[in-house]
């Protein structure tokens, strides 16, 4: 993640330096940095799951017994296990469906671009089980 937003820093800088200081540019970092944006947004949102700090119904956690709780976190996370799984085949359809397009300017094929989607769907559902594993066994997660 910090490679990727170094990437982004980077290319985008340098892309505000040429463009208002020696009037050029280049067209294809727009494009590098949408793309590694999108990937940075997928992979920290596996770590996140991993600390399960994804979106849940708090009111209903405080409602709930301590004991009862527990179940309820575990029984979201599947849920949202469960989300990111079928997201999973969205993903691979979306794959499918970009074919052999490629991209604008940086004339990479899109299946690699949309590639991201499902492998980080992918982490998701695997360190949305870890979380799960971890409540179910009592290990606090940093």
């Amino acid at each position: 993640m910090i490679f990727a937003f170094a990437l982004m820093t980077v290319t985008y800088f340098g892309q505000i330096v040429l463009r208002y200081v020696f009037q050029t540019g280049l067209r294809w970092t727009e494009e590098l940095t949408r793309y590694t944006n999108i990937a940075l947004v997928m992979v920290g949102s596996a770590v996140m799951a991993g600390k399960g700090a994804h979106i849940n119904v708090s009111a209903l956690e405080m409602a709930v017994s301590f004991k009862a709780r527990k179940w309820l976190v575990i029984f979201q996370q599947l849920l949202t296990a469960a989300f990111f799984g079928f997201a999973i085949f969205i993903a691979v359809d979306m794959m499918n469906l970009a074919g052999t397009q490629v991209s604008t300017n940086m004339r990479i094929p899109m299946k690699i671009v949309y590639g991201i989607f499902p492998v980080a769907f992918s982490i998701l559902v695997f360190q949305t089980f870890v979380f799960i594993m971890n409540q179910i066994f009592g290990k606090e997660v940093e």
